[in-house]
């Protein structure tokens, strides 16, 4: 059987996806005055940087891929824009001031919902098998070891967002002005996931 292109692409776009999510938290925790904020926002910017290795370490293992980072965010451009926009947002200020910071989480903590569905939809879509497979002729790793590897990343997400709702409730003077409407944290109820987006990039990888 022939390498699924589109499963290699696909841990390549994250990889770089999560490196970008990783300067990007990191350019905004080096503008922020208050301590605890910036240390979340900088615990977040490691995890983000752990999870590019992984991911990338997971495509080389595989064999590669050659996509460019202009063609990842071709195919992933809701976050990516998502990603650019926020960008544009830190960069324009040399210091993020704290009336700012409760709308900048609040996109953040989408930016973490985004990444989060995705992997989860990989865990539970068939080309996992095919990647174990590939992947235990070298390595001897097992399905159960490439699930909990990618658990370990959505779960990292989900932290991510409780630390970010945990922001906007430290950063508000008054915490019934923030209405906390993000959806609850999916990890806990797998049942209630999305299905799988039908132009998903790796739906016809195998």
């Amino acid at each position: 059987m022939k390498k699924p292109q589109a499963i290699l692409d696909f841990l390549k776009c994250s990889s770089l996806l999560e490196e970008e999510t990783s300067l990007l938290y990191r350019s905004l925790a080096d503008k922020v005055d208050i301590p605890l904020v910036r240390s979340m926002l900088l615990h977040i910017s490691y995890d983000s940087q752990k999870h590019s290795a992984i991911l990338n370490g997971m495509c080389e293992s595989l064999g590669g891929s050659k996509m460019k980072r202009k063609d990842c965010q071709k195919r992933a451009d809701p976050t990516w824009r998502l990603i650019e926009d926020l960008r544009q947002d830190i960069s324009s200020e040399k210091n993020v001031h704290t009336e700012a910071l409760p709308f900048l989480v609040k996109k953040l903590a989408l930016l973490e919902s985004n990444s989060a569905e995705e992997y989860f939809v990989l865990v539970q879509m068939k080309t996992l098998e095919y990647m174990t497979k590939e992947i235990y002729k070298q390595y001897n790793v097992q399905l159960k070891d490439m699930k909990d590897i990618f658990e370990v990343i959505i779960r990292d997400e989900e932290t991510h967002k409780e630390l970010l709702s945990k922001m906007r409730r430290f950063l508000a003077k008054d915490e019934k002005k923030i209405e906390d409407t993000e959806p609850p944290f999916k990890y806990q109820n797998p049942d209630a996931w999305s299905k799988p987006h039908p132009d998903t990039v790796y739906e016809n990888a195998i």
